[in-house]
């Protein structure tokens, strides 16, 4: 059976078109926008270039015509540890960090919890070997209220270099200092403002000799550099320092037959067991210490301290005076574990308040 329609029916069927169209066109431009928003990738490169813009001129032209390589953790690129005195920083660079690298112009990259401007640049470390290369990490901080506004990080895997530099300013009153290890011992040279600019230099047996040498320039210097590129921010202390944070279930899971195995009678088993929770990282880290002690074995307790000993170059000998340090606060705010970024931003937040009400 068919119906006729009506002309009221009529007008109400093209009303309806009507609606259906403009919803169309609607619905297609929301699709088209959508699809033309940055992705999280394109909006950190779009925040690092607009920060690469307000660089000196001799910075600028480094890095401003740099590939982007991506948003990373700091510790998914490199890893600081310590043995017996002498300090070491093993950069892993992803395949897809490395396949970018046309040398020798740098790389450009995003960091975790940083809102500074990063770069990776690679060059032959001057051996036979072609693939041995000593590779520099830097970061520019323009806005950094500090001594120093470009920190970098230079190692082969053996020799390492850490320095501190001011951008900004005439060459004769920009401070700087670097620490440069080598075969037998550590050089640190220096030169700020409270000693009037004079170049001063010293050598040293171990890198935390200069603590007690020239503690001064340590605490003020040195250290700030350390714990901005992280050799100083290492894991252990961080979560010692924020200890209501808490583990991941999965990775507490992961680390479990590890743990076993610390205790194993085989040394080997023992020596496989550290390294594989070495290289999980920091979370693998703070999952180990909120371990109950108790149900530890000596021989497990042993490795663990070992474990978190020789992690990072340098560490708290104040846990409870670090959550009220504004200096170590500070550079956690710029840690890649969210948590902690929140963490040190609570205990700021009174000591701030308290410095403004003096």
């Amino acid at each position: 059976m068919f119906f006729r329609s009506s002309p009221s029916l009529k007008r109400e069927r093209g009303a309806t078109t009507a609606r259906v169209s403009v919803t169309t066109v609607l619905l297609v431009c929301a699709v088209a926008a959508y699809g033309d928003s940055p992705s999280p990738t394109d909006r950190y490169e779009a925040a690092l270039r607009a920060q690469i813009r307000r660089l000196p001129p001799v910075e600028h032209d480094f890095v401003a015509g740099a590939a982007y390589a991506g948003h990373y953790r700091l510790d998914r690129l490199v890893s600081f540890s310590n043995d017996r005195g002498r300090v070491f920083a093993a950069f892993h660079l992803p395949g897809a960090v490395t396949k970018l690298f046309r040398d020798p112009a740098p790389l450009v990259l995003s960091l975790e919890g940083s809102p500074h401007v990063w770069s990776l640049h690679r060059r032959n470390a001057g051996t036979l070997d072609r693939d041995f290369s000593m590779i520099t990490l830097t970061c520019y901080a323009p806005d950094e209220p500090g001594a120093f506004n470009r920190y970098s990080l230079s190692s082969d895997g053996s020799n390492v270099m850490v320095a501190g530099a001011q951008m900004y300013g005439h060459v004769s009153t920009q401070q700087s200092i670097a620490a440069s290890q080598g075969e037998q011992s550590v050089r640190i040279t220096w030169r700020i403002e409270a000693n009037r600019w004079e170049r001063r230099a010293i050598e040293l047996a171990a890198l935390d000799d200069f603590a007690t040498r020239a503690p001064n320039a340590w605490s003020e210097y040195l250290l700030p550099v350390l714990r901005r590129l992280g050799a100083a921010r290492p894991a252990g202390d961080v979560y010692r320092v924020f200890d209501t944070i808490a583990a991941d279930p999965s990775v507490v899971t992961a680390i479990g037959p590890l743990v076993a195995r610390l205790g194993s009678d085989d040394p080997a088993a023992r020596d496989a067991a550290t390294a594989a929770l070495r290289a999980m990282g920091p979370s693998a880290i703070l999952a180990c210490l909120r371990i109950d002690t108790d149900v530890l074995s000596p021989e497990q307790a042993t490795r663990l301290a070992g474990l978190y000993a020789t992690d990072g170059w340098v560490h708290l000998s104040d846990v409870e005076g670090a959550r009220r340090d504004p200096a170590f606060l500070t550079s956690c705010l710029e840690d890649s574990d969210p948590a902690v970024r929140r963490a040190a931003a609570n205990l700021l937040a009174p000591l701030r308040a308290a410095k403004m009400m003096r």
